[in-house]
């Protein structure tokens, strides 16, 4: 005979907290699954339908430079994708996380932080759009190697700058103050031969209660930033132990060995996208790669193939993660403090602990925390 069992508070509230946060995963998910579909729908729409031919007939017709045409032709459809999507955007952005009680912008705030975003992202698009149509036009099929290799020289100029000319645009950054953390968190970049430029805290807490923390820039740009969300709510241990994670990444060479897996993907990205595209290019009754109409085609196949390449990515990032949390384990001698950080981290940012093993294997650029729990655990044990 089954005997009635009692469920204390503080076991309802953990079980109503894991409910939670797997019900705003699954949404978060299915929110970009729906975005991806739209986006792939929009751009098959347009060059079935011959819009593409229309809209650069039209700005064909306002000027007769190619660049200008494209520059027109890009922004037009931009927009239009920009409308198509703005519903999506607030509500997974600004209402969602307001339902889930993790924002705290206002709705002023939210739009300029998007319009922002957008702004700053343009003198970095347009110089890449124009080059990519440079090669494109002179190059012909071969237009896929320079335009890898701008992409990657783009990509190290935007780690070595963003820390001091983008970051600041969005956040506030002020030297960590004096004490016991900071002296911590020095001696540990000591240990292991990292010179730094400096620690920082930047104010997180203006857009959302989720905490972070994290190394940016190279070079002489790296540097230390914790949030103040983590700041305010972990123990000087716990905070430790998530910078002990980040400097794993840097003392088994992740940021480089990330570059380079980055270099290789964006190479062969483009060389199966150029080859794709060509063949495609008479089914939809076009007859130049360099054609304006026909570059919502090329778009749609570079989205496939960063579709298919997703789970690749992220299971290379979830083992650069699993060695930066041994790392922080060694170096630390602290796998309690670690545990407890995992779980603040996850309550803290509503993650799902315990993900479905197809949903992280697609998804999760990290393993997950019921994974990296254990993991500490048996740590803990040896």
């Amino acid at each position: 005979m089954q005997s009635d069992g009692f469920v204390g508070p503080a076991v309802t509230e953990r079980l109503n907290s894991h409910e939670k946060a797997k019900r705003y995963s699954r949404i978060r998910i299915l929110l970009s699954l729906l975005e991806t579909s739209l986006l792939f729908v929009f751009t098959l729409f347009i060059v079935l339908s011959g819009f593409s031919r229309a809209a650069s007939g039209f700005v064909q017709s306002l000027t007769l430079n190619a660049y200008f045409s494209l520059l027109l032709f890009v922004a037009l459809l931009g927009f239009l994708e920009l409308v198509l999507l703005l519903p999506l955007s607030f509500y997974s952005g600004y209402f969602l996380e307001h339902r889930y009680g993790l924002s705290n912008q206002s709705l002023g705030r939210w739009a300029w932080e998007k319009m922002k975003s957008i702004l700053v992202s343009m003198p970095i698009f347009v110089p890449m759009l124009l080059l990519f149509y440079f090669f494109l036009r002179e190059l012909g099929m071969l237009w896929w190697l320079p335009v890898g290799a701008a992409v990657f020289l783009f990509s190290v100029v935007l780690a070595r700058l963003a820390p001091t000319l983008i970051y600041p645009l969005f956040y506030k950054f002020k030297p960590l103050e004096e004490g016991p953390l900071k002296e911590r968190i020095l001696r540990l970049c000591s240990e292991v031969g990292m010179r730094v430029e400096g620690v920082f805290s930047f104010n997180m807490s203006k857009n959302t209660k989720k905490a972070n923390a994290g190394f940016t820039g190279i070079g002489r740009s790296k540097r230390i930033v914790l949030g103040d969300t983590l700041l305010d709510r972990f123990t000087e241990e716990e905070i430790e132990t998530v910078f002990a994670h980040e400097l794993g990444h840097y003392k088994y060479g992740h940021i480089w060995k990330g570059i380079v897996a980055g270099l290789v993907s964006t190479f062969l990205g483009l060389f199966l996208t150029a080859r794709l595209y060509e063949a495609s290019l008479p089914w939809f009754g076009f007859t130049r790669i360099d054609q304006l109409a026909a570059l919502p085609l090329l778009s749609l196949w570079l989205g496939v193939y960063g579709l298919v390449a997703s789970p690749l990515k992220n299971g290379l990032s979830r083992s650069f993660e699993r060695e930066a949390d041994r790392f922080a384990l060694v170096k630390t001698g602290n796998p309690g403090a670690f545990q407890s950080t995992m779980r603040k981290l996850a309550d803290q940012n509503l993650s799902d602990v315990s993900p479905h093993p197809v949903v992280e294997f697609l998804f999760y650029s990290h393993p997950s925390v019921e994974k990296r729990v254990k993991f500490a655990e048996s740590f803990r044990e040896q």
